[in-house]
This record gives C-alpha cells, structure tokens and sequence, in this order.
C-alpha cells in the first residue's frame, strides 16, 4: 500500500493550526525558512503544501508582499437538519458558547403566534453568544416549552450543544425544521456583542423544530453577514419535453 505524501501531513498541520487561531486572519503567514524548521519539512515539500492552501482558498498571495491567511467565512449547507457545534466540531474549528441570559418567561401574544402555544404558556429562554475560533459569529435566543423540558444547565450549555444536551436529557429527536432568512441590521448592543461595525450587515434567521406537529424549539439568530454563508444545493427535478422532430 503506497504511502501518503509527506506534504499531505504538513498541509493537514497547517492548516489545524489555521483553523484552531495560531495564526491570525489577514496576518501575513510566516516564512518559508521558519514554516520548514517548525514543520520539519524541506523547501519543495512546503511549497507543495502551501500550493494546496491557495488552492483550497485558505491562504492567498499578494505579488511583492508575500502570503496571508485568508478571512475565514463558515459556509453551512442547507439540505439537512444541522446544528452549529456539531457543524463546527466536524471541521476541527474551535468554538465557544456564552450563556449572557437565562430566564423562564410566560408567552405573550407575540411569541404564542410564533409558537402556536397558548398566551402564558411558560417557555425557558436562553440568550447565547456562539463564537468560532477568536471572534463572535452570532446571537441566539433559543425559545423551549417547558412542559417538554422541564429544566436547562446553563452550565453545561456553556461549554457543549444545546441539542446534544436535550437529547441526553429528555431524548430529544426533532423530526423535521422550518427555517426563515432574512438580512437585517443589527441593533447597537448586538454589534458590541458582535464586535462588528455599523456598516456590515447580518441575517435573520429563524428556526421552528417539531416533534411531530408539535414545535418544541423557536430559535432567533443573529448572524454576522461577513463571517457566516448559507449554501444551497438545487435539483432541477422538472421534466423537459424535447421539440418534437420536423418531418422530412
């Protein structure tokens, strides 16, 4: 069995160390000379890693002023149920999770026609900074009956996934998920929250899980429109009849 290229395993190290913040966005990535001794690799092995990392888009090249990490956007495919700590997990990306808020609250008129619950209907809500690598990427407030869950640990929240918690604990499957999009404009305290400025803009999006007919989750997040993409992937399932053929 032939063995894997030596540069497949600098570029794997490489980029982990990318991934995980070693090397800031935008900052220019060090040397040849100093990645080969840190990377124990020759010159022409480097060179062929780093070649992968500009072609994956994970560094990129300015003529006369040497090599930079590029800006990091997470892109997250659409076609099924996902959740953001599992996504991120996957890709080997650190993240954090901040709990700023945690209260139980009776639903008003507006939340009961989001929830499809009765008005007073008792809800856990959960105000949640989630953050990749260094920076903030969004604000989720988390809407959950409490007749389903009866109780959260925010401080297990604090440091794992909502959803793996929910189905440790109440054996929670959502069956299916309806999400809105739309682009918004963060209010001030978001955009501390955020660390963005006025001008950069951010999506609204909305989900309402189910178990069965039964909503057991609303979630509003904020997300950062500079660091955060949603993917679609399209079937064209329609049937085009061919012209019919001209007869001779």
């Amino acid at each position: 069995m032939a063995q894997r290229p030596v540069y497949i395993d600098v570029y794997t190290e490489m980029l982990r160390d990318i991934q995980t913040g070693l090397y800031p966005e935008n900052s220019l990535f060090p040397p040849e000379e100093k990645l080969c001794r840190k990377y124990n690799a020759s010159r022409s092995t480097l060179r062929r890693a780093l070649n992968m990392l500009k072609e994956t888009g994970v560094l990129y090249s300015v003529q006369g002023n040497g090599t930079y990490i590029k800006p990091f956007v997470f892109t997250q495919p659409l076609s099924d149920f996902y959740s953001f700590t599992d996504t991120l997990k996957s890709s080997n990306i650190l993240i954090q999770n901040s709990v700023i808020h945690y209260d139980l609250v009776k639903a008003d008129k507006s939340l009961a026609i989001e929830t499809g619950y009765q008005e007073g209907t008792v809800f856990h809500k959960l105000f949640r900074l989630r953050s990749a690598r260094t920076y903030p990427l969004m604000l989720e407030t988390t809407f959950l009956p409490q007749s389903r869950f009866l109780t959260l640990d925010t401080e297990a929240l604090s440091c794992g996934s909502l959803y793996e918690f929910l189905r440790e604990q109440y054996n929670f499957h959502a069956d299916r998920a309806t999400e809105k999009f739309r682009p918004v404009m963060p209010r001030s305290e978001e955009r501390t929250l955020l660390h963005i400025s006025s001008n950069v803009p951010c999506t609204l999006l909305e989900r309402y899980s189910y178990e069965g007919n039964v909503l057991i989750e609303y979630t509003k997040s904020i997300v950062r429109g500079d660091k955060y993409a949603f993917r679609i992937e399209l079937a064209n399932n329609s049937v085009i009849p061919l012209p019919e053929q001209r007869e001779r």
